[in-house]
C-alpha cells in the first residue's frame, strides 16, 4: 500500500466515535483544504457566449449543490 493510502486509512480510522456534528465539523474543513487547493490552480473563467452579461446568483449554485449532495447525507447519516 502506498504512503498516502495508509494515511487516509489512518484517518479513517480515527474517524470513530465522533458526533454528527463533529463529522459535518471535519468535512467542512476538508472542503475548505479542497477550495484552497483549487484556488491555487484555478484560472479566471470568463462567461462567453449565451452566459456572457448575464448575473450568476451563487445562492441558486448552494441550493442545486446542497441537493445534488442530499443522496450522500441520507446514505451515511443512517449509519
Amino acid at each position: 500500500m502506498n504512503k498516502a493510502a495508509i494515511t487516509k486509512h489512518e484517518i479513517y480510522n480515527n474517524l470513530a466515535g465522533f458526533t454528527d456534528k463533529d463529522l459535518d465539523a471535519i468535512a467542512n474543513f476538508v472542503d475548505f483544504m479542497r477550495h484552497q487547493k483549487n484556488l491555487k490552480s484555478k484560472k479566471l473563467l470568463r462567461l462567453q457566449g449565451i452566459l456572457e452579461g448575464r448575473r450568476i446568483d451563487f445562492v441558486d449554485l448552494k441550493q442545486f449543490k446542497d441537493q445534488t449532495w442530499q443522496h450522500v447525507e441520507q446514505e451515511f447519516g443512517d449509519a
